[in-house]
């Protein structure tokens, strides 16, 4: 059994998956590499098979029909028997001193999860730059000067509007199995419902202040962070997915609902401006029936954090009855 499991969903990254992998095989540690490849029309499978013939650390899970990287994730990690888990991506960097940067961490303060700062790459000949100000912001605040701090959700709870990445977390796997945790099967935004499901669980978590992984934005190829066709109104099942959190869990509720009524004005405001100009109407009906949940208490407590998107959500609420 792998200290570490990493899982890595592809589909037509053959040009790039190679480099990712050699970024993963560079952490000297004991790590168990899943791949699963999403139904390629390319030759990303035989990209991967010519490492796996190196590194035999690397395995390798075709998936017949195109599903998505959720239940590509969520496939890949019913396998999944190591210690920790990290969900990677196809189409990034990991540090070469990642995985034992984190895990003696994790090991030593007994923390479920574990978040890490990253950079973003924009073009192919670059240096890689900082994260977006929303996330450099918070972790700056939060974390100030130090190397790596134990959080407390509650004193911090706005890690949870940072960017809904998977990468930059690492999460102990029996946490992963006692929570039921698990990404939506949505096509887009399936990741918001594991960083919340992580975050709001824990409790607690490790926050290392150094940047570990790289995100690749590549110019000219297709990324789900922007698709704003038919396929971005699956959105609005991943946000469904996390309101189940809040309908289950009344704590959960109690403490951090109005968080993620932020967060859902934040995303909806940013999809809406971007959308397809045929597919705003149709957005915004889902976007009123999205706000079902928010009830008027709600509407009270967001409008003492936040009055305009209190009122913002009041009117997306009522915009189509």
């Amino acid at each position: 059994m792998a200290k570490i499991s990493i899982v890595i969903p592809a589909y037509n990254i053959a040009s790039l998956i190679g480099q990712t992998l050699e970024s993963v095989v560079r952490n000297k540690a004991d790590v168990d590499i899943i791949v699963v490849d999403d139904a390629s029309t390319d030759n990303t499978c035989e990209v991967v098979e010519q490492y796996i013939q190196v590194h035999q650390n690397i395995r390798l899970l075709r998936s017949e029909t195109n599903t998505g990287p959720g239940v590509a994730r969520n496939r890949a990690l019913a396998l999944v028997d190591s210690e920790y888990c990290l969900f990677h991506d196809a189409d990034d960097l990991l540090g070469e001193d990642a995985i034992n940067t984190v895990l003696p961490l994790m090991d030593s303060t007994g923390v479920d999860v574990a978040a890490f700062r990253y950079s973003v790459l924009r073009t192919a000949d670059e240096i890689p730059g900082e994260m977006p100000p929303v996330d450099k912001n918070i972790w700056d605040g939060v974390l100030g000067d130090r190397e790596s701090a134990i959080v407390e959700l509650d004193e911090a709870a706005q890690f949870l509007v940072t960017i809904n990445y998977p990468w930059n977390k690492i999460i102990r796997t029996s946490f992963i199995r006692s929570t039921n945790w698990q990404f939506s099967t949505a096509r887009i935004n399936e990741d918001i419902l594991p960083h919340w499901a992580a975050y709001m669980n824990a409790g607690r978590f490790l926050a290392i202040n150094t940047s570990l992984t790289t995100h690749r934005l590549v110019p000219g190829r297709e990324q789900h962070t922007n698709t704003f066709d038919e396929r971005r109104l699956e959105m609005f099942k991943a946000l469904e997915d996390t309101e189940k959190l809040f309908a289950e869990n009344r704590i959960f509720r109690a403490k951090y609902y109005p968080v993620f009524v932020i967060f859902k004005a934040g995303l909806l405001e940013w999809v809406n401006r971007q959308i397809r100009q045929d597919l705003r109407s149709l957005f915004r009906e889902y976007a009123s029936y999205s706000y079902r949940h928010f009830t008027d208490e709600d509407f009270d407590r967001v409008y003492r954090i936040n009055p305009g998107i209190a009122l913002g959500s009041y009117r997306t609420k009522h915009s189509h009855r």
